[in-house]
């Protein structure tokens, strides 16, 4: 279960250009260290944004760049603190980025491997049996090669199979098809389908692909300017998220 009441978040400008590094529990410095600017140097990202997912859901947020997804995703996750509200998560997370972040480019691949499982929260029982069926699904025959001379797809296979591989009671994933091949997309929508399949599993996703959203969501939630516009069904949603963004014959004259 997540419980978000009236949840804010405010950064510095001086924090901006940090934002989208902070993907990764335990392994970068508190945003908050960041806090340096003055009060009218700050800008509110989030601005009361409150709902509730319950358990064995399947939640798709929407909404343009900038709107304030992300943010809202590293809230849930635990990687940032909201400045304001309260927030209930019940169950053991795991966040799942279309584009992993390799920061340890001298690692081989089994070895961020088990570097991103451990930062992740998993034991070193769990990578150890799980190491095998990571490496069969990201389909890596250069394991062995430093990740460095691997390719963006490649990288982005390796900390896709990574996460969604790991047990978890919630997964969050962000833009998961962004990325990859025909072919591994339809890899990972399998894999999501068996995720799905499991009652006690609640998953959140951001995707800019209606199509994806309602393979994979059962109800939407519209984000604009850091506020919620719009919760329901996907179709109502969609309805309306459309409505706002797709630009008529007469707006384009």
């Amino acid at each position: 279960m997540i419980e978000l009441k009236d949840i804010k978040k405010r950064y510095s400008s001086k924090e901006k250009k940090y934002i989208g590094k902070y993907f990764l529990r335990n392994l970068f410095a508190d945003l908050k260290s960041l806090f340096n600017g003055k009060d009218d140097d700050r800008f509110n990202v989030l601005k009361g944004i409150s709902f509730r997912i319950e358990k064995g859901e399947h939640v798709g947020i929407v909404g343009r760049n900038k709107a304030g997804k992300s943010t809202l995703l590293q809230l849930i996750s635990g990687i940032s603190a909201p400045t304001g509200g309260s927030l209930r998560v019940e169950g053991n997370i795991i966040p799942v980025f279309g584009q992993g972040n390799i920061s340890t480019p001298d690692m081989t691949g089994c070895e961020y491997l088990r570097f991103y499982a451990s930062a992740l929260g998993a034991s070193k029982k769990q990578i150890a049996s799980l190491e095998q069926s990571i490496i069969d699904f990201s389909e890596i025959t250069q394991i062995d090669t430093p990740v460095k001379f691997y390719s963006t797809g490649t990288r982005t296979r390796l900390s896709l199979s990574t996460t969604l591989l790991l047990p978890a009671d919630i997964y969050i994933l962000d833009e998961v098809f962004y990325g990859s091949d025909v072919f591994f997309k339809d890899k990972i929508a399998a894999h999501l389908n068996h995720i799905q399949q499991n009652p006690g599993i609640t998953t959140i996703m951001v995707s800019h692909h209606e199509e994806i959203l309602r393979t994979f969501c059962q109800r939407l939630i519209l984000i604009e300017e850091g506020k919620v516009i719009a919760d329901g069904s996907v179709d109502e949603v969609m309805a309306i998220y459309n409505s706002r963004h797709i630009p008529t014959p007469e707006t384009i004259a």
